[in-house]
């Protein structure tokens, strides 16, 4: 009797897991639309921008339980640029991103919060040189949509911005010597295909 009740509710268990799991959408990050911009502020002047072209990823989005949702990314630091030459040179050198060594700039999420119905914060270890450290951006999700001319193409749009302090990072002390702020900002938009 025993076995049999332990039977039904391990049935019942994985049957509402299936259901949960049902509400989970998996997503790839499109590449061609999908941009990573950060800026910094340049001394006494002004405030400096940069962007990463190639960025890749996965999204993971559970509308039943947002907080099941997850997110990771990765970008190439030899795509950073910010329209000079020798400043692109430099921030791919050993002093700030160290491009040689790590090639890879990674954010894995470990917890994601409701705002409300499209907004919320996405907290991970975001790890730049070796080193990683928690970050948290806050994340809208800015439409999702089939897309009109391709009845088999669904995609999501997401807006995201936080703030990364350089002082957790190897660059630190480079972004001193160059007269750079202490923080960086972060802003991301992306469009994500539904696999």
């Amino acid at each position: 009797m025993r076995t049999r009740k332990l039977i039904a509710a391990l049935a019942f268990a994985g049957a509402s897991m299936l259901a949960v799991s049902a509400h989970a959408d998996n997503y790839e990050i499109d590449g061609q639309h999908a941009w990573v911009t950060f800026t910094i502020k340049h001394g006494i002047y002004g405030i400096a921008h940069g962007q990463f072209d190639d960025v890749k990823g996965a999204i993971t989005l559970d509308k039943a339980d947002v907080t099941k949702s997850s997110v990771k990314a990765e970008l190439d630091v030899g795509s950073v640029h910010t329209a000079f030459d020798q400043r692109d040179s430099d921030l791919k050198g050993p002093d700030f991103f160290n491009a040689a060594e790590f090639p890879k700039i990674s954010f894995e999420s470990t917890k994601v919060e409701k705002v409300d119905d499209k907004t919320g914060k996405v907290t991970g270890n975001l790890t730049i040189s070796g080193v990683s450290k928690e970050v948290t951006l806050d994340v809208k999700l800015l439409n999702e949509a089939q897309a009109p001319w391709d009845a088999t193409l669904t995609k999501a749009a997401f807006s995201a911005t936080g703030k990364v302090s350089t002082a957790d990072f190897p660059m630190a002390k480079a972004a001193d010597g160059f007269g750079l702020g202490p923080e960086v900002e972060i802003a991301i938009d992306l469009e994500a295909i539904k696999k």
